[in-house]
């Protein structure tokens, strides 16, 4: 199995609250986060597979990078996150982002020879969340 990796960059805001929950308790649960903030997050998408005849790729590292811009950067990129459709009803957390860049991204990655294998998604230098399907 061959692991090959593309590395992306995007710029979002976003605000952490429960709207089931109280403000006292949302203050609780997310602290500063539950304000509105903004954060230059780092996505790393990793697929595993064997490499085609032909061409000797998993994947052309090109198109990988095409179907993450079209995805997900295009939606997120300097947006709200909040207000995105892709996150209606979900807090925006990085875990929950995670969650849903792997739902979109996993059936266009697909192929014979090739599978999504993860999601690497940093908040901050200091703190990421690595999502496995």
């Amino acid at each position: 199995m061959i692991y090959i990796t593309r590395k992306e960059h995007f710029s979002s805001s976003h605000i952490l609250e429960n709207k089931l929950l109280s403000s006292k308790r949302n203050v609780q649960l997310f602290g500063k986060c539950n304000n509105f903030h903004g954060h230059n997050y780092y996505i790393e998408v990793t697929l595993c597979g064997t490499a085609e005849k032909d061409s000797g790729y998993v994947m052309d590292l090109k198109k990988l990078k095409l179907i993450i811009e079209k995805e997900i950067l295009d939606k997120v990129d300097h947006k709200f996150l909040n207000d995105i459709d892709i996150f209606k009803g979900i807090i925006p957390t990085t875990e929950n982002m995670g969650v849903k860049f792997w739902e979109i991204l996993e059936p266009k990655v697909k192929k014979k020879n090739v599978k999504l294998y993860s999601i690497k998604l940093y908040e901050t230098d200091k703190n990421f969340v690595e999502y496995r399907g």
